[in-house]
């Protein structure tokens, strides 16, 4: 296993102005990736991901947790050398870590999709939760044995399709509760529904949320593309994501829940915010507030004949989309000419806006990406000309995933890959610090 600190070369310290990214190669011959990432009320960084034995098909993944100081220096106290590592179910590369919280105890607890033990196809999935000590080692009194597995649904093959449970986003709730977002097989239909999840400290359904423990939202009968979610400070959850109607048309999605896991109707239509924004795609991949108004990262064009763009927008507490932000409502970053992703967002603490993702200088070339929008949604120049800078991680489909601000608001923590084609090499994590006066 290699490794790497920041320092004062990750931009932080030593005079450096310019933030860069640090390459943390966990797996000399298989993947190793950084998707989501956190902080505890020290400013320590914890992200999560994946690691594998190999970077073929056949390839078994794990999950990872990492922690870094906040100087962005691997704390080797945790874990292995910093690194702390669980194979929830031992198989094939359907464990995949996306979500990770720190609880007040100290105690980090990572969520995820995760191969349907003894399943008849392997393409079936689970959602998971673990949690591990402050020392990097499974807590065995979360769940069961440290992992609460959640088999909402049972999947079907539908077609050439597998439909199957699916996880992307945990936020840490009240008292502790962990509310996961993801999206099962809808009942009685071969599409999926959103649902959210909540569980206790301990990892047990939390049965006074939505019902039993989990609330199902489906929107017009439509396939569910399940993203992340934010927590307001009265307990109530938006989660954002989007659909695919009969046409084609991806739009996005965006619905509030209160504290109990029921929509509420003073947001948008009966609790959701769902319409066309761009004639072929918009998607929303994660949301953020910002005063009192929901951001989002995503992506988007106006037909199949246009690249993707990174596309933000701002929804109005009531639900409905403010065309006072962006162009109409819409604040689009051409990052590099060919298709871009943004992935995650912050609000700095002056109401501007980072988003991270990547963008392609090439159909077969992927560069990660950090941008940043005025409180407006204009691109601001101040950071960049374009309002975007690109970082070559070394591989040909490289992306930020996660962005996480630090308890003081001094420093934004960047996680990622550097990803390589099948058959070009393995994945390795990535992690940037930038301050947040950027």
């Amino acid at each position: 296993m290699g490794g790497g600190g920041m320092g004062g070369g990750g931009g932080m310290g030593g005079g450096s102005s310019e933030a860069k990214p640090v390459i943390v190669a966990l797996s000399e011959n298989g993947h190793d990736r950084f998707l989501g990432v956190t902080h505890d009320s020290q400013g320590n960084i914890y992200t999560t991901g994946i690691v594998s034995d190999g970077a073929d098909a056949a390839a078994d993944f794990a999950t990872i947790v990492a922690k870094f100081t906040p100087a962005g220096e691997l704390d080797e106290a945790f874990g292995t050398k910093g690194i702390a590592t669980h194979n929830i179910i031992v198989g094939k590369g359907g464990e995949i870590a996306r979500g990770i919280v720190v609880q007040s105890t100290g105690k980090i607890v990572v969520a995820g999709t995760v191969e349907h033990d003894g399943a008849a196809d392997e393409r079936d999935r689970d959602v998971a939760a673990l949690r591990f000590n402050t020392d990097g080692t499974l807590d065995t009194t979360f769940g069961t044995n440290g992992v609460a597995i959640l088999d909402l649904s049972d999947g079907e093959l539908v077609g050439t399709t597998y439909v199957a449970d699916t996880q992307w986003g945990l936020n840490l709730a009240a008292n502790d509760k962990l509310v996961i977002t993801g999206a099962q097989k809808a009942p009685g239909r071969t599409d999926l529904d959103f649902a959210v999840v909540q569980l206790d400290a301990d990892g047990k359904l939390d049965t006074t949320f939505g019902t039993n423990g989990v609330t199902l939202v489906d929107i017009a009968l439509q396939g569910a593309s399940p993203k992340s979610a934010t927590i307001l400070g009265d307990g109530s959850i938006v989660m954002a994501g989007y659909t695919r109607d009969m046409d084609s048309i991806v739009s996005p999605v965006l619905f509030k829940l209160t504290p109990a896991g029921q929509l509420d109707p003073t947001f948008g239509a009966g609790g959701i915010f769902n319409q066309i924004v761009l004639g072929a795609v918009t998607e929303a991949y994660a949301v953020a507030l910002q005063g009192t108004n929901f951001v989002t990262a995503g992506y988007g064009r106006n037909s199949a004949a246009d690249s993707l763009d990174w596309i933000s927008l701002r929804i109005g507490a009531n639900g409905t989309l403010d065309t006072t932000y962006g162009e109409s409502g819409v604040a689009k970053v051409d990052v590099a000419g060919f298709n871009d992703n943004a992935r995650s967002l912050v609000t700095l603490p002056d109401n501007r806006l980072l988003l991270v993702g990547g963008g392609r200088s090439t159909m077969d070339d992927s560069n990660a990406t950090v941008g940043v929008l005025m409180a407006d949604g204009k691109i601001d120049t101040t950071f960049d000309a374009k309002g975007v800078k690109t970082y070559d991680l070394g591989g040909a489909s490289d992306f930020f995933w996660g962005v996480s601000m630090s308890p003081d608001k001094k420093t934004v923590a960047i996680v990622g890959a550097s990803g390589n084609a099948a058959g070009m090499g393995d994945d390795d994590a990535a992690i940037m610090l930038m301050p947040a006066s950027l």
